[in-house]
């Protein structure tokens, strides 16, 4: 390939690349836009308070507020019941796992009973309750929150508006995430048809279903884990228990790549680190089932793993290159050889083909010279060389 052919090829590639991104931009720009002209807004609520010593004392959101002597914090509200009936009120609290009342009546609770998260996962989920359209004259909206960090409660601002205003505002603040998954699941396809299609002219196409592997389980752990998910599916539930497993065995196809790509199959290790993935998987499975222990206090065991694996493949990786790093230098020598020698490359000249090899005789015939000069004896078979010393035998590799 010459030179001029390389520079359009990775001219085209940067353009390519650049259009992606320029594309993805005016997307997420697009659907940015399509959120702030859904008819109707977002309407921040005011007029929050609390009781304290028989007294209204009113409350500012968004920021930081100690909770009452029981570890609770109430909130109420006498104007947004009548205001905005048959609205969404929307806020992040389900780490307080907060409670909602419209006067009596429960319209939100937030639970995890079917599926524990830790606050990490929490802290993303928006509660969202919906205000009664017939509500009596005077209702009053009550938020308590419980399980606070130390009876300090970070509070969130509570937004109000119709349904799909709320959506449109949930799905913009995933953007970023949407555009992620959407691109792993297109890059998946991608590969996957790669290796099919090279799997039929009898190619090696491991390593392209291996990365098809990969993408489609970060695709679809970051689908599962996301807000979206869990907020707008029947089954949250459900989908926070794919989230795990396909947060368990993604890494599974990526030590397969490694193997099938840096040729590491000697390593067994890399073996072993793949059945302590499913071992663990399987085995956490059981204990939640049989136990009744929480995926969530689990966890770490994941983490412990990824990073034993990932630090394995990093040392395998260096000596790997330490062992290999003058192997490039032998292969360019050889196939130059093989250029000059080969009657169909331009460079084809038999005189220096033979001189390489007449001048590799002549350093062997030196050689040995020189060491039974030094009263060894020398044998030479190509790679192994043999060196006799009275009275030991050494092998030198």
């Amino acid at each position: 390939m010459n030179k001029k052919k390389k520079i359009i090829q990775l001219t085209e590639g940067i353009l390519l690349c650049c259009v992606i991104v320029v594309m993805t931009l005016l997307c997420i720009g697009i659907i940015k836009k399509e959120v702030k002209n859904t008819k109707g807004k977002l309407t921040e609520t005011t007029g929050w308070y609390r009781i304290q010593d028989n007294k209204k004392v009113q409350v500012d959101l968004n920021q930081k507020i100690k909770a009452d002597p029981q570890g609770k914090l109430v909130l109420y509200n006498d104007t947004i019941a009548q205001k905005y009936k048959g609205y969404l009120m929307t806020t992040k609290a389900a780490k307080y796992s907060v409670r909602i009342y419209a006067g009596d009546q429960l319209i939100y609770q937030y639970s995890d009973s079917n599926f524990h998260r830790n606050d990490q996962m929490k802290s993303k989920l928006s509660c969202d309750a919906r205000i009664p359209e017939q509500g009596k004259k005077g209702t009053v909206i009550k938020i308590i929150y419980q399980n606070g960090s130390n009876g300090i409660y970070d509070l969130d601002d509570i937004l109000v508006g119709r349904g799909d205003v709320v959506m449109g505002f949930h799905v913009q603040q995933e953007i970023v995430g949407i555009v992620m998954i959407a691109i792993m699941f297109f890059l998946s396809f991608v590969a996957l048809i790669t290796g099919i299609y090279l799997k039929h002219f009898k190619l090696n196409s491991t390593r392209f279903l291996n990365i098809a592997a990969f993408l489609a389980l970060s695709g679809i752990w970051f689908l599962s884990d996301s807000a979206l998910a869990q907020e707008y599916t029947s089954f949250p539930a459900l989908t926070g228990m794919i989230s795990f497993y396909a947060f368990m065995l993604m890494a599974v196809p990526m030590v397969h790549f490694v193997k099938n790509t840096l040729k590491f199959e000697k390593y067994k290790v890399l073996d072993v680190i793949n059945l302590l993935f499913y071992a663990n998987a399987l085995i956490q499975g059981i204990l939640n089932k049989c136990l009744k222990i929480h995926m969530v206090h689990m966890l770490f065991v994941t983490h412990v793993l990824l990073f034993i694996a990932v630090i394995t493949i990093v040392v395998l990786m260096i000596g790997e290159y330490r062992r290999t790093k003058d192997s490039e230098l032998k292969i360019i020598m050889n196939a130059f050889y093989g250029v000059l020698g080969t009657t169909a490359c331009r460079f084809f000249d038999p005189r220096l083909a033979s001189s390489i090899t007449m001048r590799g005789h002549q350093i062997m015939r030196q050689t040995k010279t020189l060491i039974e000069a030094q009263g060894y004896h020398y044998a030479c078979t190509g790679n192994l060389r043999f060196l006799f010393m009275e009275p030991f035998l050494k092998w030198v590799f």
